[in-house]
């Protein structure tokens, strides 16, 4: 899930935690449009890709969804989308809720994979972008967020800007959002304030937006920023975004790559730790 270039471009889309895409401005209306028209590329809306239209449409109930999704889906100009989506993480991002779409029913169609090459090729992402894109967003097969795995994908990481450590949450704020029996990988912290957790259903953090849970199969993509109030943020299906402020706690992109990614991993039992780090 590499990232190039800035994230200006999280203005652009204007996702914001608490509020979904919103019809009316122009890059939200390119990747509503990108959704439906993927949504309907074979001339049918499956109720999976109803449900993800009916996330970043909070506005609209189902049926007023697919009516919306079926009238919006047309075909797609990638120039006209790309001449819109112009900043390099919104182009990832975009690609990403595409190739989310694509698997919504299970399969991937020729068009479908077409359609992510030449949006791609549109917006001048890497010849690798659409093959990775379609690896991160595949279905889960359920090895991918075991324990054993995260442990080892965060140790590969080398996150050493903070302090990670092994059991029981502590803070009452991350508790009182953490699903009951939720299975504990690892925690994180910046000096010894514990600010995020790595659970096997999803990542509990102390958001600049709050206290929240995000499962993995909500989480879409993330975005680095280099401005003021924010050092990277998670992107959700429904178009929410979460973000983390400390620049210590961006090392959760690379742990992100790694996670999505299923390609080359390397292979042997996870080391078992209690402490990594700081406690």
């Amino acid at each position: 899930m590499t990232q190039d270039g800035n994230d200006q471009g999280l203005e652009t889309l204007d996702l914001q935690a608490g509020a979904a895409l919103t019809p009316g401005r122009a890059a939200d209306d390119a990747l509503l449009g990108l959704l439906a028209s993927m949504a309907c590329s074979d001339g049918n809306v499956h109720e999976a890709e109803l449900d993800f239209l009916a996330k970043v449409r909070p506005d609209l109930d189902r049926e007023q969804v697919r009516t919306w999704s079926l009238e919006h889906a047309s075909p797609i100009d990638p120039a006209a989308v790309a001449a819109v989506i112009t900043d390099a993480d919104d182009r990832w991002k975009a690609l990403r809720f595409v190739a989310r779409m694509a698997w919504k029913d299970g399969e991937l169609a020729d068009e479908e994979k077409q359609l992510l090459v030449d949006l791609a090729d549109a917006m001048a992402l890497p010849g690798i972008a659409v093959d990775q894109v379609l690896r991160e967003m595949a279905p889960d097969d359920g090895r991918r967020f075991t324990a054993d795995r995260m442990l080892r994908m965060l140790m590969d990481v080398h996150w050493d800007a903070v302090q990670l450590a092994g059991g029981k949450l502590v803070s009452e704020d991350l508790l009182a959002v953490l699903p009951e029996g939720s299975e504990l990988v690892a925690r994180v912290g910046l000096d010894r304030v514990e600010l995020m957790a790595l659970t096997t259903g999803g990542i509990v953090g102390r958001f600049q937006q709050g206290a929240s849970y995000i499962r993995w199969d909500e989480l879409v993509t993330y975005t680095r920023s280099f401005g003021l109030g924010a050092s990277v943020s998670l992107h959700t299906e429904d178009g929410r975004t979460y973000s983390l402020v400390d620049s210590r706690l961006s090392g959760i992109g690379p742990l992100l790559d790694r996670l999505l990614e299923s390609r080359g991993e390397r292979q042997g039992n996870a080391p078992r730790v209690e402490t990594l780090r700081g406690e």
